[in-house]
């Protein structure tokens, strides 16, 4: 799945997707130390869905502790820096 796609879905969906994605990969698996999974790519797929995923959640959780103030605010992307400062030039 696409990111985007991703960050769509509610927490509550992110994790039930999570668990499915992980029955599927231990399915993968399974089939291939049988011998029977014809398309190997899939559990390569199926990795890095789960990591999309779990990016996603940890930068929500990381959002929300900010926003209570436990946490440091996210740092910005090299295109938001370069927009910051060029916000600043235009100003001084």
């Amino acid at each position: 799945m696409k990111p985007a796609e991703l960050r769509a879905l509610t927490d509550e969906q992110l994790r039930q997707k999570l668990e499915e994605l992980r029955n599927q990969m231990r399915d993968l698996r399974f089939a291939a130390a049988l011998g029977q999974l014809t398309d190997t790519s899939a559990i390569r797929k199926a990795r890095k869905d789960i990591a999309r995923i779990l990016t996603i959640l940890t930068e929500r959780e990381r959002a929300r502790l900010a926003e209570l103030g436990q946490l440091p605010p996210p740092k910005l992307t090299r295109r938001e820096r370069r927009k910051q400062a060029e916000l600043q030039q235009r100003k001084g």
